[in-house]
């Protein structure tokens, strides 16, 4: 699942953490949801995507450290558990705090 989330003055996404279950685990359930998510992300021009989660899971996908991008985590966790991925091979530069929708920070 990807939810809008607003970076500066532009619309990118936020991935959901991702969870499949122990049955299905290492049958690349995951990695096909995600690559297809960013496929279609990609095709509907958004440039990057965000995710809270376990690096050594999701580096496997490109995804980087988001600081790195100027990119910041609007919670309190540590920065290598915040991750960006490119949708584009050329994204346009963006800096600031991600801001989710209301729902999240209930």
């Amino acid at each position: 699942m990807f939810s809008k989330v607003e970076v500066g003055k532009s619309i990118q996404l936020a991935l959901a953490p991702l969870a499949v279950l122990p049955s299905y685990q290492r049958k690349g359930i995951g990695s096909a949801l995600i690559e297809e998510g960013h496929r279609r992300a990609e095709k509907l021009s958004y440039s990057y995507s965000m995710v809270l989660g376990d690096p050594g899971y999701y580096k496997r996908f490109g995804y980087q450290e988001a600081k790195r991008f100027g990119i910041e985590s609007p919670f309190l966790v540590p920065s290598s558990n915040y991750l960006a991925y490119f949708l584009k091979e050329s994204p346009s530069q963006i800096n600031g705090v991600v801001r989710y929708s209301s729902p999240f920070y209930e």
